[in-house]
């Protein structure tokens, strides 16, 4: 199916003429009129507003062998992905978005309070303490006699 002919038919689903399809796709009016009379195939950037603008993708658009739009895939959110999407969506986004926020300046409290509160711990190597654990014999003690001691040279 051809590109003039897949945007007559999603117009048409839709309810689309023309214009409202250039104010929607932001696509000038004359443009849409020679897509649609087979005059002219628009660019990347017209193409890709016009798929936006029809709900469908810009490969089965552009594609003339493509006769059906694929199926969309499978949904790749979690269950718990779906459940936190759909409470979110009852509360409202303001209001998701304020819990979130109050959470996260919690969890910076919290964190913050175990640091703060915290025993400091200090490590010590016990091969460099202990004298005894080194590898290099300590150096010898030299003294000296005192000089009046009267050892002479």
């Amino acid at each position: 199916m051809e590109l003039k002919q897949k945007l007559q038919l999603l117009m048409a689903r839709r309810s689309l003429n023309g214009q409202k399809l250039a104010r929607l796709s932001q696509v000038s009016d004359s443009e849409i009129s020679r897509i649609l009379q087979g005059k002219s195939r628009p660019g990347l950037d017209n193409a890709l507003r016009l798929a936006q603008a029809v709900g469908v993708s810009l490969d089965f658009l552009a594609d003339d062998t493509m006769e059906a739009e694929p199926s969309p895939p499978e949904d790749a959110l979690s269950s718990e992905e779906r459940k936190l999407l759909g409470v979110s969506q009852k509360i409202g986004c303001t209001e998701a978005l304020a819990i979130l926020e109050n959470v996260r300046f919690l969890g910076y409290e919290v964190a913050m309070s175990r640091l703060v509160g915290a025993k400091p711990v200090i490590e010590i190597d016990k091969d460099a303490a202990d004298p005894r654990a080194s590898h290099t014999p300590p150096a010898p003690h030299l003294s000296r006699a005192p000089a009046s001691a009267g050892v002479s040279a």
